[in-house]
């Protein structure tokens, strides 16, 4: 087995945030227990990979490599093993594969719906709407009532002004039948998803896994508003045990060696806000004095290990040890 490091043409391999820095693969590299080399997303194709290989890489928050991601990687993942999972890239800066993919998974009690024509929507006032992409709190609205959800539509469903004369032309011309198929198909479509507001809430936790290390984040609402991601409110607070053990269910569910995890806790228990597993912000890690480490069954609090590509290095040792053959050439 040998393990490629594919970072992007210019050896770039980073993560969301600080988009100006690059994860020094080199050093993860050494620090793997594997026969390791580092490659460029532009040799993939071309490389003769063994059925007992992996490619380990990473997203990005530009789309257009994203995109070019996903169609290498489909058929990269026929080839060998791919981490993160093809479900992970899918899933990163796409909020409805995220809703697909946790009701596949029977994660969680958050009731969600992923649609694209807005009449579509059927969840009850008051609820989160969110656009599939975007970091942070950008693109996430609270509808309490249908006036809210009427400016969702006037922002986001409408066609252009040239469509709405094209389609009175149209009109002229076609069969009513005919004419029926033609507008919806410019009706005016979007990707979003919807989601239970979950009330009185007035924090939620970051929370970055690697392999068995968690690093917490508590991020506090701020007043008047009904998110906390962005807020800026934050503590680095041991969760309760609770969230901890909600948060490990996830990432076993997850089937991946890192994930970066935003969970609310009220009263009726824990919920997953959103997920990803690659091309995630290391802020919080960064910054953690504090570390959980599940063991031997329980949960231990030592000491912070801020180095970034060590963390990396250490999950992906975990994971490769756990889900491929020990015999392999090291």
């Amino acid at each position: 087995m040998k393990v490629y490091l594919a970072t992007l043409p210019n050896g770039y391999f980073g993560s969301t945030g600080q988009s100006w820095k690059s994860i020094d693969v080199k050093k993860i590299a050494r620090l793997l227990n594997y026969n390791t080399e580092i490659i460029t997303i532009n040799d993939l194709m071309d490389t003769d990979f063994r059925a007992t290989d992996i490619v380990v890489y990473t997203s990005s928050d530009e789309e257009n490599i994203r995109l070019y991601l996903r169609d290498t990687m489909f058929f990269i993942n026929k080839r060998c093993s791919i981490i993160p999972s093809y479900e992970m890239l899918l899933s990163h800066e796409n909020k409805g594969f995220q809703q697909f993919f946790r009701e596949s998974k029977d994660i969680n009690g958050l009731a969600g719906n992923y649609f694209f024509d807005i009449d579509d929507a059927n969840l009850p006032m008051p609820k989160v709407l969110k656009t599939v992409s975007g970091a942070g709190s950008s693109g996430v609205f609270l509808l309490r009532n249908n006036k809210d959800m009427l400016g969702i539509e006037k922002e986001y469903f409408q066609v252009s002004k040239k469509r709405k004369v094209i389609k009175l032309q149209r009109q002229l011309k076609l069969r009513k039948n005919e004419f029926s198929i033609y507008k919806y198909r410019h009706k005016g479509f979007n990707r979003f998803v919807e989601q239970e507001f979950i009330q009185s809430l007035n924090y939620d936790y970051k929370i970055l896994v690697f392999g068995n290390r968690y690093y917490t984040l508590k991020r506090n609402i701020k007043k008047g508003d009904f998110k906390a991601s962005g807020s800026k409110l934050v503590e680095h607070v041991r969760p309760p045990d609770e969230v901890l053990n909600f948060a490990r269910n996830i990432f076993i569910k997850l089937g991946n060696p890192y994930a970066s995890l935003d969970i609310a806790q009220s009263s009726n228990g824990c919920y997953l806000l959103e997920y990803q597993g690659t091309n995630f912000s290391p802020g919080t890690l960064l910054k953690c004095t504090q570390t959980c480490v599940f063991v031997n069954g329980k949960w231990n609090d030592i000491k912070s290990n801020n180095d970034l590509e060590e963390n990396y290095a250490y999950a992906l040792n975990l994971y490769i040890d756990h889900h491929f053959n020990k015999g392999c050439e090291r």
